[in-house]
């Protein structure tokens, strides 16, 4: 969901209720600026969000690190 920084300020009290259920991007001249979501996310939920961003897994990570030094 988006809304302007007024309307969030006007109303915070609904927008955080809703921010347990959906993200909430705050925008100031039309651009984003601010997310507000849930801290309740489990940690399979964070780590869901995060595949695919540090690669393989089946690597060393000290390989990984002296990949990413050396490149």
């Amino acid at each position: 969901m988006y809304i302007n920084a007024t309307e969030f300020r006007t109303n915070v009290g609904k927008y955080l209720d809703i921010a347990l259920k959906e993200d909430i991007y705050i925008l100031k001249h039309g651009k984003p600026i601010v997310r507000v979501s849930s801290c309740n996310e489990t940690k399979m939920e964070v780590f869901d969000s995060l595949v695919g961003i540090g690669g393989t897994l089946d690597k060393d990570p000290e390989d990984i690190l002296m990949e990413r030094l050396n490149g």
